[in-house]
């Protein structure tokens, strides 16, 4: 009888941030079984999780090696350790220019863009259905449609961020799903964006990412 052999990864997650979504789809770029467990983000932390990820922060993956865990958390840290644990992965870094180009881009994404987005999203739900757009909200607005001029004039001459498909793309599909929630933003302005979000939704790692789940447009 043969021995089934237990995936290697565990992903703590809740499975509608961003940040974990990405996490899964770098699972499935590097071709790796991972075993994906729900935290809910309501509940207290065990003290097992804090072990994992002293903030008590989402996500957080362990990997089960022969000499014990290995517990990564924050995801482009998670990111980036799955690109250099497996080379030969569409993640890894073919020179440590593109390892560069790729990790400024992760960068921006996860302190720059995807706190302004978030930011975004939460005054429009305090602020919803009042007259009128309250000073911060239209300056976080304006912020937003002023980096993704640069997003799009970036990728005018380019498929990825950083060139080839990295880790920085892997981070921004999740976020680029976000923005049709984003009222009064007008998509069309950014036909390059639009482009490279398809890209990214057409990847067998995002549509394994979401079973039998559909898209927003």
């Amino acid at each position: 009888m043969a021995s089934s052999k237990a995936p290697p990864f565990t992903l703590y997650e809740y499975r509608a941030s961003p940040f974990c979504v990405a996490v899964r789809i770098a699972l499935n770029e590097c071709e790796q079984n991972f075993t994906p467990r729900e935290v809910d983000p309501q509940k207290p932390r065990t003290a097992a999780f804090l072990r994992r990820s002293p903030f008590g922060r989402l996500p957080a993956l362990v990997e089960h090696r022969p000499s014990g865990e290995l517990s990564i958390f924050e995801s482009p840290s998670i990111l980036l350790f799955l690109a250099e644990r497996f080379e030969n992965s569409n993640l890894s870094f073919s020179d440590l220019s593109s390892k560069a180009q790729a990790l400024s881009w992760l960068n921006f994404l996860s302190s720059g863009f995807g706190e302004l987005l978030w930011r975004v999203l939460t005054e429009s739900h305090i602020y919803e259905g009042e007259d009128g757009r309250p000073k911060i909200l239209q300056t976080f607005h304006e912020e937003l449609e002023r980096q993704l001029g640069v997003l799009d004039k970036h990728l005018a001459r380019r498929a990825f961020l950083a060139g080839d498909y990295s880790v920085a793309d892997t981070l921004a599909t999740p976020l680029l799903d976000l923005l049709p929630k984003v009222k009064d933003l007008d998509m069309d302005a950014y036909p390059h964006v639009i482009s490279w979000r398809d890209r990214l939704r057409s990847r067998p790692s995002y549509k394994a990412a979401w079973p039998q789940e559909k898209t927003e447009k």
